[in-house]
């Protein structure tokens, strides 16, 4: 099973993902948990923010989360991926595949900007930033939208609407 949050930066793909992933592996072990800032680190950073450097980093993403889907690993997945073409991809070539969109209003994401990300774009000291200079193209057709503008406590609640969710769409659980 493959649950895939996505989201721009700040929206909560992480927080919400490392919960879930608590959460599941206790009754499944194999399960494991990915973040797309992480996994850029086990290619030591090797490309950049560009659209074209982000199709590279989707590529090696959902080749990587396929391979390991095949074999009955459960993978929890937080990584925005920008372009379609890939998100397309993943619902058509991977089994098992359940994508959440957290949905952040801007006004939130530069109040939590704890990379100052947001902070450096709009003031023109960095570039390549979606939601900034890079448009963000919402997810067409996830199977579930959920809006992050208020608390973590309100995000965690969500956990048990994602398993039912998962359950109605009779996602295997190795």
């Amino acid at each position: 099973m493959i649950i895939w949050i996505t989201g721009i930066s700040g929206s909560g793909k992480s927080t919400l993902g490392k919960f879930i992933y608590k959460k599941i592996k206790k009754e499944h072990p194999s399960t494991i948990f990915i973040d797309g800032d992480q996994f850029r680190k086990v290619f030591k950073n090797d490309i950049k923010y560009t659209l074209e450097d982000r199709d590279i980093n989707a590529a090696r993403l959902t080749f990587f989360v396929k391979y390991f889907s095949d074999q009955k690993i459960n993978i929890i997945i937080a990584a925005n991926i920008t372009s379609l073409k890939f998100r397309r991809w993943c619902k058509k070539h991977i089994k098992n595949y359940f994508e959440i969109f957290i949905e952040t209003p801007m006004n939130v994401l530069k109040k939590r900007d704890y990379k100052n990300l947001y902070k450096d774009a709009f003031n023109g000291k960095i570039t390549n930033v979606v939601g900034v200079d890079i448009p963000f193209i919402k997810p067409n057709g996830s199977n579930l939208i959920i809006n992050n503008s208020k608390s973590k406590k309100e995000l965690y609640s969500n956990y048990k609407i994602i398993l039912k969710k998962v359950n109605l769409k009779k996602l295997k659980i190795y």
